[in-house]
């Protein structure tokens, strides 16, 4: 049972800031643990600590320059987040070689986006989903950074924060993790319920536990510093803790693939042209019959009951018919080309290249 400390916190007021500025980092003014408005603690539940193990991870932008992922790692730090942007505006020009690298290194990786919520709310997600592609082991689910408002309503905002969650899921097959702060979360966005299904990664920067905000009754990782000093990287970085030992981690992120070694059993799949974790279920492009990794191989299933994730056929409105995954088409509708993913149809896809949101097109359709 996780240890609740039930506490009365004192209120203080300060001036309330605006949103970060351009490009900014994650938590930038997120994590204090001083109520901003003076409000009671109304929507903040308890102080949460971990019933157990936690893993130690850390989070990173440009900001934190060139990265020693190997160094990172053999100084105790089993996870990265690495940011791809602020919004649609900035792509984050260490993303691709902190994305490389913390996997080489053998680390467990997360993908966040800084969520700008007046910006294209789909273009920010499609960024995500084509980054992300087919996830394999040792991925974690994408995370919206949640922290600005775009002096938006919070009933306009938690819709914004909702409709990039539901087209990155569509997109990826995984529930977001959403990334926030207790105060912001209940001020600025209302404290919706309807994101209780997805992992908390709370901001606060505290010696003592993290305090939840409604409507979460638990954290999955917590942000408690932003001045931390890690091996392998310059100045100040973000400190990360998972609430859960490293196997646990590494079931979150769909077995062990290249970032744990050891664990999960995978499977190959031609169809998804990925290595698989155990669980998963996919639909063949050999037959169009269901197969689930299981202890290494794949084993035909007469229902999906049970798969842990699936990636099925599309059906094609423009083909009249359903396609395999990874199959890309030029839609008559509006000549955009579009991917399956497995999930839903996803873009952008780069014709010439032939790749997509899930990699190389396993077939392609133009009109």
């Amino acid at each position: 049972m996780r240890k609740l400390l039930f506490v009365t916190l004192l209120s203080a007021s300060c001036a309330v800031g605006g949103d970060p500025g351009d490009n900014a980092k994650a938590g930038a003014g997120l994590g204090s643990d001083v109520d901003s408005t003076g409000s009671p603690e109304v929507g903040i539940l308890a102080r949460l600590c971990a019933a157990g193990t936690t893993t130690s991870g850390v989070d990173v932008s440009y900001y934190n320059g060139t990265i020693d992922w190997a160094r990172v790692k053999a100084a105790g730090n089993e996870f990265a987040f690495i940011r791809i942007s602020d919004g649609t505006g900035f792509r984050d020009p260490q993303f691709t070689a902190n994305w490389a690298g913390a996997r080489a290194a053998g680390m467990v990786r997360g993908i966040y986006q800084f969520f700008r919520p007046t910006q294209d709310v789909a273009a920010q997600a499609d960024m995500v989903i084509a980054a992300v592609g087919t996830p394999a082991p040792g991925d974690l689910p994408p995370v919206i950074d949640v922290e600005a408002t775009g002096s938006l309503s919070p009933a306009t905002l938690a819709s914004k924060v909702r409709a990039w969650v539901d087209r990155v899921k569509a997109g990826t097959g995984l529930d977001p993790i959403v990334y926030t702060g207790k105060y912001f979360w209940r001020d600025q966005v209302g404290g919706p319920t309807s994101f209780a299904g997805n992992a908390l990664w709370i901001a606060q920067y505290t010696s003592l536990c993290p305090d939840l905000t409604a409507p979460w009754d638990t954290w999955a990782f917590w942000q408690y510093s932003e001045s931390g000093k890690v091996a392998g990287m310059s100045g100040a970085v973000d400190l990360d803790r998972f609430n859960g030992s490293l196997d646990e981690l590494r079931a979150l992120a769909g077995g062990s693939g290249t970032g744990g070694g050891g664990g999960a059993t995978t499977c190959s799949s031609a169809t998804m042209a990925a290595d698989l974790p155990e669980g998963v279920c996919v639909q063949a492009a050999s037959d169009q019959k269901w197969y689930q990794c299981e202890a290494g191989s794949w084993i035909q299933q007469a229902s999906t009951t049970g798969c842990s994730r699936t990636y099925a056929w599309c059906q094609s409105a423009t083909l009249g018919r359903a396609v395999p995954p990874r199959t890309c088409v030029q839609a008559a509708s509006d000549r955009v080309w579009y991917q399956c993913n497995g999930t839903s149809w996803a873009t952008p896809v780069d014709a010439a290249a032939a790749t997509g949101p899930a990699g190389a097109c396993a077939h392609e359709y133009p009109l």
